[in-house]
């Protein structure tokens, strides 16, 4: 392996795989062109090689052969962002999922996760003995890649993001070292790994401190389009007050080939106060079906799954909005009776809470306050459809400027480039930068919402 493509050289890729002692595909294995997809169906790239390694030493052997051999490195874990940052072309591939192991402590509340596992698997392990912790609202979604990047979830406003329940982590760096990181050891990258993303290394495990958690109130609400506009009021005005338990989105969406506009909800709080929680979002005419009430929190986590099915193609514009005024809904509403296909949707996300309260310096997360992702996100699976669906986003996007709309978050960026994920992090970018040169100064791990290295 001495340029970029013999990783395709039959003679090359033995030797790799002798050295690795772990799974190796190329171009024309039988298995390269499942394992080289991710979720996004636009994303269609080919690695020169795919390494699956099952432990942390696969990792560190992977990172010093590329680096020997010069060869790019990208990293999947759940294979779920939108940019489809995992897969490069003509790079080596570290493919984590078949590294899912979770290790549940219950009496320390705490859990280990493997760097491939998806949220799903994690919280089915978690829910054996009674416990959570913040972790998105699609089971399909890697918990390493939401968790790096930040994690908002269901539980976001009562016990923070995921990554503020990040107890410590296993790294592997540029260099292919291994690095325990902790609030005790390599204490800076224990802070830039709490919302800095795939910048720093390779994170092989986390552990988590879990919360008790034995059944959430929640579910879905779903009425007519016509009632887009009150309903998204009623929703503002519920969220504006809401307590720490309650986490609520809304939607314009197409179900059944009919417009229709939705709450999706979960409240962890006690059972006397959560049993009302869909109530609080009704209007006076009856909702067209209620589908709330007490639920396994496993439940409550998959049943957006439905919402974002792998191999769709996908494009996101996510800007937020601090205030939902009258004037900014009924743009929301309009804009959105356009929908250009019937898988596309328009979900509105509150971050609130501990995830709101936290200090902005505290993590590399630094977008800690009280908002509304306004995350629009056009789906269609005809490739002659993807001009007219990006432009729609894009358009809508530019019309929220108007309502003082700004930055975002850093696991729902596209290609936006160097700009958006400065804006994503705020006033925490130098420091980041100033971390990235200190441990990765050559940007071996670029392929990622890159934090370049200070100069």
């Amino acid at each position: 392996m001495t340029d970029r493509s013999e990783g395709h050289n039959p003679l090359q890729l033995t030797s790799l795989r002798t050295k690795l002692q772990c799974q190796v595909l190329a171009s024309g294995d039988p298995q390269y062109d499942v394992a080289r997809r991710v979720w996004n169906g636009v994303i269609d790239r080919k690695p020169a090689v795919i390494v699956r390694p099952t432990s942390i030493a696969d990792v560190m052997q992977a990172v010093r052969i590329a680096r020997d051999h010069q060869l790019p490195v990208c990293v999947r874990g759940g294979g779920h962002s939108v940019a489809g940052k995992s897969v490069a072309n003509d790079a080596m591939m570290i493919d984590l999922s078949l590294m899912t192991g979770v290790q549940v402590n219950a009496r320390a509340q705490s859990a280990v996760v493997q760097g491939g596992a998806k949220w799903g698997e994690f919280d089915r392990e978690c829910e054996r003995h009674q416990l959570a912790t913040t972790g998105g609202v699609i089971s399909s979604t890697g918990v390493c890649g939401l968790t790096l990047g930040g994690g908002i979830g269901w539980l976001m406003g009562k016990h923070g993001l995921s990554c503020d329940n990040v107890v410590s982590a296993d790294l592997v760096s540029a260099d292919g070292s291994h690095m325990p990181v902790s609030a005790s050891q390599n204490e800076d990258l224990f802070w830039a790994i709490r919302g800095g993303g795939g910048n720093f290394g390779i994170v092989t495990a986390l552990e988590f401190r879990l919360h008790a958690l034995k059944s959430v109130h929640g579910g879905l609400l779903l009425y007519p389009r016509s009632s887009a506009v009150d309903l998204l009021r009623r929703y503002r005005d519920v969220t504006h007050v809401a307590p720490d338990e309650l986490t609520a989105y809304a939607a314009l969406m197409i179900g059944h080939g009919q417009p229709m506009v939705a709450i999706a909800m979960c409240d962890s709080g006690s059972r006397s106060g959560g049993a009302n929680v869909s109530s609080q979002f009704y209007l006076t005419e009856a909702p067209a079906a209620d589908l709330t009430g007490e639920k396994k929190y496993t439940d409550v986590q998959s049943m957006l799954d439905f919402t974002a099915p792998a191999g769709l193609h996908y494009y996101f514009k996510c800007p937020f909005l601090r205030e939902l005024t009258d004037e900014a809904i009924r743009a929301i509403v309009e804009y959105g009776e356009s929908l250009p296909t019937e898988q596309t949707q328009v979900v509105l996300e509150h971050m609130h809470g501990a995830a709101s309260r936290v200090p902005a310096t505290e993590t590399a997360f630094g977008l800690r306050r009280t908002h509304y992702s306004i995350n629009i996100m056009p789906a269609w699976s005809d490739p002659s459809l993807a001009e007219k669906c990006i432009a729609w986003a894009r358009g809508f996007a530019s019309m929220l400027e108007g309502f003082g709309a700004s930055d975002a978050y850093v696991n729902y960026l596209g290609d936006e480039g160097p700009s958006a994920v400065r804006a994503s992090y705020g006033a925490n970018y130098e420091r980041l930068a100033e971390l990235k040169k200190k441990y990765d100064p050559d940007n071996f791990f670029h392929f990622n919402q890159n934090i370049a290295p200070a100069p």
